[in-house]
């Protein structure tokens, strides 16, 4: 195996999106072990080139494929599986580990075919080198007719394998010769697999080595079998290569099983029609003979093309060494030269099989040569696809040869299923924190399906999957009985023993990190000194268990005692076995500890530790003895946690524990958390249990201060009013969140079951109920999450309310999604939400009594009213829905600026009013009933969600893809600023609005989702009963009234962009009101140095700019005296004004009452000025005031500011800190950069 990993893994060429099938029943088994990694990744890449789209699974035995290897596979291609099928072999018991070993060789071949899931299969070997696609195998009538096509060997005439030679005595005491072939056709035990023994197929008496003409029939390099006919030929291959294989020498490696296994099960099988050519070079004395490696024509009569060519030493970057799998790992990119320069000139030409006249061995004629069989040569397209297999090969080998040793990571043991969903969440928050090493996902001999391993390296780049069980089995340091011991916690120190790396953080997969582990435990001064840090426990001196359990040992002089049980394990260790002196002088921190005094029944924290396994080598060979026989002597502790330490301890290593005790955060029991080891670390790691929280309200929101180890232990610091709790920061809380919610996330796996003829259906339906819950979801966030500043910036309606309202449509979606039953209940009633059913076929009687004739006209007039009430609700709620996704469009015209959007949305409004009324007309009422689902659930998403969704996203594109400076562009911010407001709930009448909206395209789904369950029906019987006037007036009026509302409003939108006013230079983002055509700016910038003024005070004039302004920004201009408080009157909506490079010295005010933020930058003000200190607007929440002599604030000033959340006081000659400061209770953030502070009062305040 590799023993080095890759430090960065690149796609290997183009990557080929495939959709991806857990139910795929062909695709190709190709078996590879790390030597064939390169030639196995080109294979992989030769078959996508052909557009092939099967899936490929790569086979090995026993680990063959190292973590590199499974790494490159996968980033070569998205559609392949990694299969170790000797490990799942004995984990069932189907082989012993001995005699799983045996197939570490060409027989995993036949064992992966027995074992694949595949029904068509197509074994490949890794070296073939393809010329066209070879699932065209699979059409070949022989295919078809028998479910098999085998390739024949050469014709290779000498007395081995099945030709080999053997005398037996007859029935008859006649002494005769017979061969290989002949004696198993013979001796094979029929009876065993319930058959009756038969003479030898047709073309087992014509073949050459039956009639001792050849040693070799079949050629594995390509096998194609129907796996789901002639189970018995699957039931003797398994007796073959089990059993006979060490009986008879029959084959050289696996090949002549597979068509053996057919012939001695009875069961129809067949060949290629064409005899086996190569591919080589034509003999100097003889140009109808080529030599060569092995290549085969495409198996149909009529067809001349070479399908493949099985050439390893054509390709292959390495040197083979033996013959079987030992190949020289030097890499010279010089070779590929060589390989290209040595390419095969020639095929041996199409003929039969026949025998040959060359008796083997000849020197002359070797056996690679096809005697006589004529040449032809290798065209260019053949020869360019040889280049580029060879290109592709050395590209690969190339990758691994710049793969270097992995010195440093994190080790993540994972043992249960529902660790391997909290792995996949741990790695996500260690990159969240920063954290981007190397990960090594550890598990216990496949104790996880391998596709939920193969889940690990396909999230991310550097994650590696290792079995640390599969290693020590194989070396004989493990044996199969011993697994069970560590699928468990012992798993973690058993990774920290296997792992080749030297500096090692082991983390629980139950841990949240709050910060970088391996920044904070590697940097720290213990680590350096002793290279460990380990974390206390907490400690109950109570506790009689674990370490402090009650022990009798005889100590080293002989002599009975009573401790506890790590006395047990320091007194009575094998000390010699190691070259120690024994337990003469204990370290001073196991003097210290509670546990060596009794006052605890744990010391280590196990959750995170960090070790220095170059230092370390005697503390292994001790962990090792504590996890495989110590730990079974004396119960010292819970789970695995006190190995570790104690393996330093017993091997007389220092090593060192964080100086402060484990400290606790609150939730329906106290979590255990860890803060860092340096006297000024935040937090570290909280240790979950998230499985006990019933909802995110739930999680912690408080935790102790760091306390040093040996005060008290308890969790009476999170008691209400008790000052050793602290309030766990906004970042720390949300870190759980997400956490808690990844978890849950992944730990659901709905089951779903579909009627193929609704799929479509069915996938639109998830598609948008996923996609809503996404939107709603994001919003929830917004408003919770956002700071208070952006809060009332934005103008948020009662955010709390409105995230309480979007949670629940979310929910209703979710639920929809994970009990579809939800939507499809049958309603009592006949409602707008669930189809009518036609009425029966009438029935024709001749003769009725009154009576009768009463209750068919009642069922009649039932239906029509049932339709016709359908038709009603239908009408009236669309036109709600019409009517609130019109005040929408209006809203989008008075705000945004991007009249590219505002058009959009308009259209799609205007294309729903009018076609919703169109198709009340349709008669029948199924038809009708599911073109109106289709268009209400797809018009309503995409006016509530989806057209908001993707304006969003291409603003967000617009800062991430083209320009992330825009972040600082006051343009791009205003525009942002108006979208916010736009699609965030801004008043009431929003409220109810946008709830209708997203109501209206939650139950618009579900009866879309509903439609899946009607059938197909021929025009509705009710046509024939005559509508009423009433009823056909009503839906007129409904088509007039909708279609002339649509007509007015389209007149309107036209008027409104082509008509408008033009606007200002200055004025660079501006709004399209519906009614008002005349220019709106919603963003001015007026620069007066370049415009050539002094005062911008004419340029504010509403007859020029409109009254919608948002944003404004002075540059340069003459505000000695600050902005006329007059100009800025007509401005109802500004929430902005900025000021730059200007005179101001004085500004009397007062501010507009919508003001949320001011920024004064680069002005001459010595003091506060008037307007910020009086009539303060009530949502100012945002003060910046940069490069200004004022030196000194008053107190006054921050009274006034008592709402402020946001103040920045940037180089404005603060030599102290200001006071008044602390007495401003809503501040969130604080800015003081640039100032020359020499004193920091109320420092316990910050």
């Amino acid at each position: 195996n590799y023993a080095y990993f890759s430090t960065r893994v690149e796609p290997l060429g183009p990557r080929i999106a495939l959709s991806k099938t857990q139910h795929a029943t062909r695709g190709f088994v190709v078996p590879m072990f790390d030597a064939m990694i390169p030639i196995g990744v080109s294979l992989i890449q030769e078959l996508r080139r052909y557009g092939n789209n099967d899936v490929i699974q790569v086979y090995h035995c026993l680990g063959e494929l190292s973590p590199l290897s499974m790494q490159l596979l996968h980033r070569a291609d998205d559609f392949i599986e990694v299969i170790d099928v000797c490990h799942e072999y004995v984990t069932q018991g189907n082989l012993t580990l001995e005699q799983a070993k045996d197939f570490r060789n060409f027989y995993i071949k036949p064992l992966a075919l027995i074992h694949t899931r595949l029904e068509d299969v197509i074994l490949l070997d890794a070296d073939d080198i393809l010329f066209s696609d070879p699932a065209a195998l699979w059409d070949v009538p022989a295919y078809k007719a028998t479910g098999t096509i085998f390739f024949y060997d050469r014709e290779i005439n000498e007395n081995s394998y099945l030709n080999g030679k053997h005398r037996w005595t007859n029935d008859a005491g006649v002494d005769v010769e017979e061969n290989t072939l002949r004696e198993m056709v013979r001796m094979f035990e029929s009876e065993r697999f319930g058959l009756r023994r038969n003479q030898p197929s047709d073309h087992v008496r014509n073949s050459l080595p039956f009639n001792s003409q050849g040693a070799h029939e079949q050629d594995s390099s390509v096998v194609v079998v129907d796996k789901r006919r002639h189970h018995i030929a699957m039931d003797v291959l398994w007796f073959l290569i089990t059993a006979w294989r060490y009986r008879f020498t029959y084959s050289w490696g696996d090949k002549e099983n597979f068509w053996l296994a057919y012939e001695l099960s009875q069961s129809p099988y067949s060949f290629s029609p064409h005899g086996t050519s190569a591919a080589g070079g034509r003999q100097g004395h003889d140009v109808q003979t080529v030599c060569g490696d092995i290549a085969h024509f495409f198996p149909l009569d009529g067809r001349d093309d070479i399908l493949h060519i099985n050439g390893n030493k054509l390709i292959n970057p390495y040197t083979k060494i033996d013959a079987v799998n030992g190949y020289d790992h030097s890499f010279q990119a010089s070779k590929l030269t060589d390989l290209v320069a040595n390419l095969p000139g020639y095929f041996a030409g199409l003929r039969r099989r026949g025998p040959t006249p060359i008796m083997q061995p000849n020197s002359s004629c070797p056996q690679e040569c096809m005697y006589q069989r004529g040449a032809i040569a290798v065209t260019n397209a053949q020869r360019q696809s040889m280049v580029q297999r060879i290109s592709d090969t050395f590209e690969v080998a190339a990758a691994v040869d710049r793969h270097v040793v992995v010195q440093q990571g994190v080790v993540l043991p994972i043992v249960t299923d529902a660790d391997a969903a909290r792995a996949v969440s741990s790695i996500n928050q260690l990159r969240r924190v920063g954290y981007q090493g190397w990960v090594q996902v550890y598990h216990c001999a496949g104790n996880f399906p391998s596709h939920v391993l193969q889940t690990f390296v396909r999230i991310d780049a550097y994650v590696q999957v290792v079995d640390a069980c599969q290693g020590f089995i194989l070396n004989g340091n493990l044996t199969m009985d011993q697994i069970p011991d560590f699928q468990n916690s012992y798993l973690a120190p058993l990774a920290l023993i296997h792992t080749s790396m030297s500096h090692v953080v082991v983390l629980n997969v139950h841990a949240v990190v709050l910060q970088d582990p391996t920044a904070v435990l590697w940097s720290d001064v213990l680590y350096s000194e002793t290279g460990t840090v380990f974390f206390h426990d907490h400690h109950d001196a109570t506790s009689k268990s674990f370490l402090n359990h009650p022990a009798t040992y005889i100590d080293e002089r002989g002599r009975s005692v009573a401790g506890t049980a790590l006395e047990a394990v320091v007194h009575t260790f094998n000390y010699s076995k190691f070259n120690l002196d024994g337990p003469r002088t204990l370290s001073p921190s196991l003097k210290a500890s509670r546990a060596w005094n009794h006052q605890s029944a744990s010391r280590q924290d196990g959750s995170l530790f960090a070790v220095d396994k170059s230092r370390a080598d005697k503390a292994m060979q001790v962990l090792w003895e504590l996890i495989t026989t110590t730990r079974f002597q004396h119960g010292y502790s819970k789970g695995a946690k006190e190995n570790v330490w104690l393996a330093y301890e017993l091997s007389q290593l220092p090593y060192a524990f964080s100086k402060f005790g484990a400290s606790y955060v609150d939730g329906a029991s106290p979590w255990t958390a860890q803060y860092g080891p340096a006297k000024d670390d935040e937090l570290l790691v909280v240790m979950t249990a998230l499985s006990d929280v019933a909802s995110i309200d739930d999680l912690p929101a408080n935790v102790c201060r760091r306390r040093l180890e040996g005060t008290t232990d308890d969790a009476t610091c999170l008691d209400q009013h008790n000052e050793g709790a602290q309030r766990l920061t906004s970042s720390q809380v949300q870190a759980l969140k997400v956490r808690a919610v990844s978890e849950a996330v992944a730990a659901v796996v709905p089951k779903v079951t579909h009627d193929k003829r609704n799929l479509a259906l069915r996938v639109v339906v998830g598609t948008l109920h996923v996609a809503t819950t996404v939107y709603l979801v994001v919003w929830v966030l917004i408003m919770l999450f956002s700071s208070g500043p952006n809060v009332v910036t934005a103008k948020f309606y009662q955010p709390k309310v409105t995230a309480a309202g979007y949670t629940m449509i979310s929910l209703m979606h979710v639920g929809a999604l994970m009990v579809p039953n939800l939507c499809h209940r049958k309603p009592a009633v006949t409602s707008l939400w669930k189809p009518l059913q036609p009425p029966p076929p009438p029935v024709t009687v001749r003769r009725l009594s009154s009576k009768t004739q009463s209750r068919i006209i009642v069922r009649q007039l039932s239906k029509r009213a049932a339709t016709d009430w359908f038709d009603h609700v239908f009408i009236v709620f669309n036109f709600i829905v019409i009517l609130c996704q019109g005040r929408q469009a209006y809203e989008m015209l008075s705000t945004m600026v991007d009249p590219t959007k505002v058009v959009s949305y308009a259209a799609i409004v205007l294309l729903y009013s009018v076609l919703s009324p169109c198709l009340v007309f349709i008669n029948n009422i199924q038809t009708k009933y599911t073109l109106v689902c289709y268009a209400d659930a797809l018009f309503s998403f995409t006016l509530s969600c989806g057209h908001p969704m993707f304006s969003v996203a291409i603003q967000a594109l617009e800062l991430i893809v083209v320009n992330p400076n825009l972040v600082r562009n006051n343009r791009w911010s205003a525009e942002t600023l108006l979208f916010a407001r736009l699609f965030g709930v801004t008043g009431p009448v929003d409220f109810f609005v946008k709830h209708v909206m997203h109501l209206s395209t939650y139950f618009t789904i579900c009866r879309l989702a509903n439609t899946a369950h009607l059938a197909d029906s021929n025009k509705d019987q009710s046509s024939d009963l005559q509508r009423n006037h009433q009823n056909r007036v009503m839906r007129r009026l409904n088509l007039g009234v909708s279609s002339g509302l649509g007509v007015v409003c389209a007149i309107l939108l036209g008027r409104c962009l082509l008509y408008r006013e033009p606007c200002p230079s200055y004025c660079l983002s501006k709004m399209q009101p519906l009614m008002d055509l005349g220019c709106h700016c919603a963003y001015v910038n007026i620069n007066c140095h370049t415009l050539g003024i002094d005062d911008p005070t004419p340029l504010l004039d509403p007859r020029i700019i409109g009254t919608r302004l948002v944003y404004v920004q002075f540059s340069r201009c003459d505000l000695e005296n600050g902005l006329n408080a007059t100009s800025m009157v007509p401005f109802q909506q500004i929430t902005k004004i900025q000021v730059t490079f200007s005179n101001m010295s004085s500004w009397t005010g007062p501010l507009p009452a919508s003001l949320n933020n001011i920024l004064v930058q680069y002005s001459r003000l010595e003091t506060i000025p008037h307007a910020l200190l009086y009539d303060i607007p009530p949502e100012l929440v945002t003060i910046l005031i940069d490069a200004a002599p004022l030196k000194t604030i008053p107190d006054i000033a921050f009274n006034a500011w008592s709402f402020v959340q946001r103040l920045q006081l940037l180089n404005v000659s603060l030599t102290t800190f200001p006071n008044g400061i602390l007495s401003m209770p809503h501040l969130t953030e604080l800015n003081l950069r640039g100032n020359n502070i020499t004193s920091m009062l109320g420092w316990e305040w910050a």
